[in-house]
């Protein structure tokens, strides 16, 4: 970063570059590994909104735990566009997570501070390098962050994605989910279909993908604290995965503390039947958090 800018600095967290965001607003970081959010502050209430796991490793090894990690251009194992003939083993959740992305601009004013950065590698895993990808997160009273997919070739494309976001909830056990309701399909029981009951809790280990339907948009949620109340607005989405591991998987993670379940709730994101992208066209992901 050659100039100078009034609200955005470079920092690190151990191994790893960061940008850190002070405004009239908020304060931010963002890690330049997998342009991974990493913590969003809000001057209002001076409360994190996102959770960043106490053991997470940045040192490029392994994606960061916590945050918003940025899933594309597929997200968990849903592959589009792939060679079913090559049975190459395919890291989970995309290929942008885990590289350094680098900054395309910078913008500020007395509102807000607007940072672009794309990756330094497309076109892997067989791709197309014309299947383009950024991310412009802008950092005011709200945090907004939009996954752009440009398709710069001449035939139709297909992604899958996601804005993989942990919550900083406080205590799990007193968590309320507003605004996500009817089926959804349970990943920790073998994919089987379910009636979402209200209010909506989480009590047990939770995977589970909220498809949007007529009556169910998953357009504005709010996540009610013991302490706080966050609000998140999504769009470009075609559905909300709901995600804790609960206390016997986050043992099993070396990057998760045994107990690091009660504080943390991943809200995300996410194109989950795929998107099809015709030539020239541009898609975007968002979620904004309040």
């Amino acid at each position: 970063m050659s100039k100078q800018y009034s609200s955005v600095s470079m920092s690190s967290r151990e191994q790893l570059p960061t940008l850190k965001i002070t405004n009239g607003h908020c304060t931010a970081e963002i890690a330049l590994f997998g342009a991974h959010l990493l913590s969003f502050v809000p001057n209002a209430d001076a409360t994190e909104r996102l959770w960043l796991s106490e053991t997470a490793v940045f040192n490029k090894s392994k994606p960061i735990r916590g945050g918003i990690p940025i899933c594309w251009p597929w997200f968990a194992d849903i592959y589009p566009d792939k060679d079913a003939s090559d049975n190459t083993k395919l890291p989970a959740h995309g290929f942008v997570r885990t590289q350094d992305w680098q900054v395309i601009e910078i913008a500020e004013s007395t509102d807000a501070t607007t940072i672009t950065l794309s990756p330094n590698q497309l076109g892997l895993y067989g791709f197309s390098e014309k299947l383009l990808a950024s991310v412009e997160f802008t950092f005011s009273k709200k945090c907004s962050i939009r996954l752009i997919t440009k398709n710069t070739s001449k035939q139709a494309l297909t992604i899958t994605a996601a804005l993989h976001s942990y919550f900083n909830v406080t205590n799990i056990h007193q968590t309320k989910i507003i605004g996500v309701a009817g089926k959804y399909i349970d990943k920790t029981n073998a994919s089987a279909a379910f009636e979402q009951l209200l209010p909506y809790l989480i009590s047990s280990e939770t995977d589970r993908i909220h498809l949007q339907d007529e009556n169910n948009h998953f357009d504005f949620i709010h996540l009610i604290c013991p302490d706080k109340k966050i609000s998140i607005e999504q769009h470009g989405h075609d559905s909300v995965v709901i995600w804790n591991p609960w206390q016997k998987k986050s043992k099993t993670m070396a990057d998760m503390q045994d107990n690091s379940y009660i504080d943390m709730l991943c809200i995300e994101a996410s194109i989950t039947q795929g998107t099809i992208l015709a030539a020239q066209q541009q898609h975007e992901l968002v979620q904004i958090i309040g």
